[in-house]
């Protein structure tokens, strides 16, 4: 009984207790959230709080401890920036191409504290790397999932539009089907497909390595040709009419490219806090041949994927015959619901 006394004055769970394992019912993805909408309003304390609080829930989340990271780095918090970082790759992150370019970490990288973290990260990889041996790729067929939601009323054969959306880096058909309880009266198809790259616990990306390499770009290529086969697929699942793109952020990018790259198969493409990969697209798919429209929402406090991008697409693309509107929006890195509503009603795809 003393054991059992002292167990309690600890804080030891009794086993016997049946609310002992009460822990196990929280979700992190409220704090997850708060954290995101934070991040986006560029309020990195109360974001750093909110991920601190969903840690708490899973503590091997890998993405959430690496966005914590960054919100230090943000905040010139080089020593928490550091610590942080290391806990995410101890936790299973394994992005160290983009830890190193992350503009989020422009207030500390060159600080002694964050930059030798780097460099033994950096070193930790290359000694790996000399010990696992050269890697290389190769093409394979894979199976993947996508989340559908129907409209209210659907009456097949009736045709009706398909809006296929593509989440963005860290994110999951899960989190971004969400938006369709935000859409009023929607009456279209709705697919959100998982990304082919696992980078943590229900977390993806569109592609591989970074931006600049062959391996993104050979790996954008079969994203493009993933969401191609994808719409096929659907159409024979589906009586659909039109077909429409929506992307954020990495899935910004392949939306524009992937529209680009067939555009008489697309109504519009909507990239919310994208870019334009021009180094990875042909000349002749820049030059307009098809009435396609091209809607680009944007922020210019995106600390992600700066604003000037945003406007460097719009005019590219309206040099070259496109229909393209850039939409500015308030906040950060973030898909504007208010803004997409309003797109998505004018292309009729929604209720008034």
């Amino acid at each position: 009984m003393l054991i059992f006394a002292v167990l309690c004055l600890l804080g030891v769970p009794d086993p016997m207790d049946i609310h002992a394992g009460d822990f196990l019912d929280e979700s992190p993805e409220e704090s997850l959230n708060a954290a995101a909408a934070a991040y986006a309003e560029g309020d990195w304390n109360t974001a750093a709080f909110q991920y601190l609080n969903a840690l708490e829930i899973d503590p091997g989340n890998s993405i959430a401890i690496y966005n914590l990271s960054c919100c230090y780095g943000l905040m010139g918090k080089d020593d928490l920036s550091s610590l942080y970082l290391r806990r995410a790759f101890s936790a299973g992150f394994a992005d160290l191409n983009l830890a190193n370019s992350d503009r989020d970490f422009a207030a500390v990288r060159e600080l002694p504290g964050f930059s030798l973290t780097i460099d033994s990260l950096n070193a930790a990889s290359a000694a790996q790397n000399l010990i696992a041996g050269e890697k290389q790729w190769f093409d394979a067929v894979e199976s993947f999932y996508y989340q559908v939601q129907i409209p209210e009323g659907f009456n097949p054969p009736e045709a009706v539009p398909l809006v296929v959306g593509l989440h963005g880096f860290g994110g999951s058909p899960d989190g971004f089907i969400r938006l369709w309880s935000m859409f009023n009266a929607p009456r279209f198809i709705f697919a959100v497909p998982q990304a082919p790259y696992p980078i943590g616990e229900n977390s993806f990306s569109w592609y591989r390595g970074e931006q600049g390499t062959e391996e993104w770009g050979h790996s954008l290529k079969l994203a493009g040709e993933y969401v191609l086969a994808l719409v096929e697929h659907l159409k024979m699942e589906y009586p659909v009419s039109d077909v429409y793109l929506l992307g954020f952020s990495q899935g910004g990018c392949l939306s524009l490219y992937t529209g680009l790259s067939e555009p008489d198969a697309f109504n519009a493409v909507i990239a919310a806090s994208g870019w334009l990969a021009e180094d990875y697209i042909p000349s002749d798919w820049i030059v307009n041949s098809a009435e396609m429209r091209i809607e680009l929402i944007h922020s210019r406090e995106d600390m992600a994927v700066p604003f000037n991008v945003a406007e460097r697409a719009e005019a590219v693309l309206l040099e070259n015959g496109w229909n393209a509107v850039l939409h500015e929006i308030p906040g950060g890195h973030t898909v504007d619901v208010e803004e997409l509503s309003r797109i998505l009603s004018d292309l009729g795809l929604t209720g008034n």
